[in-house]
């Protein structure tokens, strides 16, 4: 498996750098995204971790998102269109 240890504020402008940290032509079976160290603050932000998830799914990758802070799950439920794990 692959873990992406995120760290630091995700917002509208640091979407552009959010996406670039990901390697989407890894060849691995599962990828964990840990936001234990991390803060979503927007829509846009759940829209990049959507996004994001979609786009290893399509690549036959399970993801695992974990660590979510109470106030980022909630957004991630408000807002979120990727399965939830």
């Amino acid at each position: 498996a692959r873990l992406y240890d995120l760290r630091g504020q995700i917002f509208f402008s640091s979407s552009e750098k959010f996406m670039q940290g990901f390697d989407f032509k890894e060849d691995v079976k599962d990828v964990i995204i840990d936001l234990t160290h991390s803060h979503i603050w927007d829509v846009t932000s759940v829209a990049m971790l959507d996004s994001v998830v979609k786009k290893f799914q399509k690549n036959g990758v399970n993801v695992t998102v974990r660590g979510l802070n109470e106030a980022s799950s909630i957004m991630i439920d408000k807002y979120g269109t990727h399965a939830r794990i």
